[in-house]
């Protein structure tokens, strides 16, 4: 059986996940960093084996070693079984 990983709903982090991917059809992954100054916004750019790439909002930080804290928990999400 497939192992799915689950992104956030951005718009309302405490709902039910939408969107799921098997982490096997992972072919490049891009993290992206945005401030306003006192909030850290992290996306990641995934890019799915016959599907076109597309940013998922992995949430809003108070620093940036946090959301970096975030990425490397979300690489090892995907590259551990």
């Amino acid at each position: 059986m497939p192992r799915l990983i689950s992104l956030p709903d951005k718009h309302d982090p405490s709902s039910p996940r939408r969107i799921w991917f098997n982490p096997e059809h992972v072919v490049s992954l891009i993290p992206k960093f945005g401030s306003n100054g006192t909030r850290h916004t992290f996306t990641v750019e995934i890019k799915l084996t016959g599907i076109p790439a597309m940013d998922a909002w992995l949430g809003d930080y108070g620093s940036r070693t946090d959301a970096d804290n975030v990425w490397r928990a979300f690489l090892t999400s995907i590259t551990t079984g």
